[in-house]
C-alpha cells in the first residue's frame, strides 16, 4: 500500500513542528518505507490498517509522544453550524407526515422484474430499463427499483393481510434510472418522498398532505392537478400529476383495482410521490411577515352552474388572475350534483375575500372586479345560478 506523505499537512494536523528527516525515521523503525521520487510512504502488507495520511500522522504522534504535542487554539474561521437545505427538506417532509399520521416504512432498493407487471407498467416503458445487479441474491432482488411504488404497496399488502385497519406509510429513497444501457456510468438517484394509505381518508386527503408539505416548505404558489396522466397503476377516473409553476412535480391518486388485488389489498388504497430534486428547485425558507389588517374586509359569494367537465382548479385560475391586488383569498364551499341541476352540469359555490392595505374598499371596487371575473368564468361556459 502506498500512502501520500507531506510533512507540513501532518504538522498542521498534530499541531507540531516535526521536521521531514525526524518522520521518515519513526516509519523506518516500524517497517515503512519511504519513496523520495513519488513522495510515499511503503507500508507492509501487514499494515491494513495505513491508507491515508492521517494514518501516516498517527503513527508521528505515537513515537513523538502525545504528551510532547503542544495545545493550541483552534485555527481558521469559526462559522454558524446548520443543516443543508435539502435535508432540512427532507426533516420537513417526515415532520408533516408523521403529524398527519403516518409511520416511516424502508423498503428495498432492488427487486424483482415481475414488480413492472403487478403495477401494469407496459412492455415498452422505459421505467423497464433498469440496472441489473451482478451477482444478485436471487431474481427477488436482481434490479434497482426505477420507481418507488412495488416497495410501498407491498408493505400497504402486509399491513392488509395482518388486519391492520387505517394505514398509512411514508418512504422517503432513491430510485436509479439509468442514463444508458449497457451502464457506462452512474445511473440517476433521484430521492422520491412517497406516501400510501388505506382506510380512513381518501385522494382529497392525500391531496392535502401534499399542499401542506409545500406550504411549509416556502411553495406558496398554488399547485395544479392534470388529470391526463399516464400511469396505469392509478385509477383512470382518480388520478393527477401534480403540477408546481410549469413543472411536474409527482403525481397521486387512487391505486387501480387491479393493481391493488396484485399486492391483496381489499380495500382502496391511494399514494402520492413527490420527485424530491424537482420538489428543490422551489423551495425557500425565507419568510417575510405582514402586520395585522388595518382594513375591513369585504366577501361575495358566487353560486355558479358549471359544465361537468370543467374542474374547480380552472375556475380558482380565473378568480386568481382576474382578482386583482384587492383579492385576499377565496375558499369552496359546495358542490352539488341533482336533478335540481341542468343535465351535464354541477352547482359550484365560492367565497372570495377582498381587502385594500390603504383604505376601506367600496363597493364599486370590489363590483369592478367581481365583473372581471364573471366575465374570465362565462368564457368557460359557467352561468350564474339564479
Amino acid at each position: 500500500m502506498r500512502v501520500p506523505f507531506d510533512a507540513d499537512k501532518i504538522n498542521k494536523l498534530l499541531g507540531t513542528d516535526i521536521p521531514e528527516e525526524e518522520m521518515i525515521r519513526y516509519f523506518e523503525k516500524v517497517d515503512l518505507k519511504y519513496d523520495a521520487s513519488s513522495k510515499e510512504v511503503i507500508a507492509p502488507t501487514f499494515r491494513q490498517d495505513l491508507y491515508r495520511m492521517a494514518d501516516l500522522a498517527e503513527e508521528v504522534a505515537r513515537f513523538y509522544g502525545y504528551d510532547n504535542i503542544p495545545t493550541t487554539l483552534p485555527s481558521g474561521e469559526a462559522t454558524t453550524g446548520k443543516v443543508s437545505e435539502k435535508l432540512r427538506v427532507e426533516d420537513m417532509a417526515r415532520e408533516i407526515a408523521e403529524f398527519c399520521g403516518f409511520s416511516e416504512s424502508m423498503t428495498y432498493s432492488f427487486e424483482s422484474p415481475k414488480a413492472f407487471d403487478k403495477l401494469l407498467i407496459p412492455a415498452d416503458d422505459k421505467l423497464r430499463q433498469t440496472v441489473t445487479i451482478t451477482n444478485p441474491l436471487g431474481e427477488d432482488f436482481s434490479v434497482m427499483r426505477t420507481l418507488p411504488l412495488n416497495g410501498m404497496l407491498t408493505s400497504l399488502g402486509t399491513n392488509y393481510n395482518r388486519r391492520n385497519k387505517d394505514v398509512r406509510l411514508y418512504e422517503l429513497a432513491n430510485i436509479y434510472l439509468p442514463k444508458s444501457l449497457p451502464l457506462t456510468e452512474l445511473p440517476d438517484e433521484r430521492m422520491q418522498f412517497t406516501l400510501g394509505m388505506y382506510g380512513s381518508g381518501d385522494f382529497f386527503t392525500m391531496k392535502g398532505v401534499i399542499e401542506e408539505f409545500f406550504d411549509k416548505i416556502g411553495m406558496k404558489k398554488k399547485p395544479h392537478y392534470n388529470p391526463d396522466c399516464a400511469h396505469p397503476f392509478l385509477h383512470p377516473g382518480r388520478k393527477a400529476d401534480i403540477v408546481y409553476d410549469g413543472t411536474t412535480v409527482g403525481y397521486l391518486g387512487e391505486v387501480h383495482p387491479d393493481v391493488a388485488d396484485n399486492y391483496k389489498i381489499g380495500e382502496k388504497a391511494y399514494v402520492a410521490v413527490l420527485d424530491m430534486p424537482s420538489v428543490g428547485k422551489f423551495v425557500t425558507f425565507d419568510r417575510k411577515y405582514m402586520g395585522l389588517a388595518k382594513y375591513p374586509a369585504v366577501t361575495r359569494d358566487l353560486s355558479m352552474v358549471v359544465p361537468k367537465e370543467i374542474m374547480v382548479g380552472q375556475i380558482e385560475d380565473v378568480i386568481a388572475q382576474r382578482g386583482g391586488k384587492i383579492l385576499e383569498g377565496y375558499e369552496l364551499f359546495d358542490i352539488y350534483e341533482g336533478a335540481q341541476i341542468l343535465a351535464g352540469h354541477k352547482s359550484v359555490a365560492y367565497s372570495i375575500t377582498f381587502r385594500a392595505n390603504d383604505h376601506t374598499l367600496e363597493d364599486k371596487e370590489v363590483n369592478a372586479v367581481m365583473e372581471k371575473i364573471l366575465h374570465g368564468l362565462r368564457e368557460l361556459g359557467i352561468e350564474l345560478r339564479a
